[in-house]
């Protein structure tokens, strides 16, 4: 019997960040019918995890979070 496996590829922007995973997670949860608020909660403890880090590295650097060092002429 066929194994039917649903795969989303996606290619991103970088430049655009937020647009961009907003769009990948509503492309993921119509996979996942009536879990949306589940995948939304995890992806908010991810990003609460990530911004306790961030803070936490500026507040031990005693200056706000850094800028890359690349400028646009090195992006590509």
């Amino acid at each position: 019997m066929a194994q039917v496996q649903p795969i989303v590829r996606i290619e991103i922007d970088p430049t655009k960040p937020v647009q961009e995973i907003c769009a990948v997670i509503m492309a993921v949860t119509p996979y996942h019918p009536g879990q949306e608020a589940e995948i939304l909660r995890g992806v908010q403890e991810a990003i609460d995890r990530r911004m306790k880090q961030i803070t936490k590295g500026a507040e031990s650097d005693g200056e706000s979070v850094r800028e890359s060092g690349r400028n646009e002429q090195d992006q590509g």
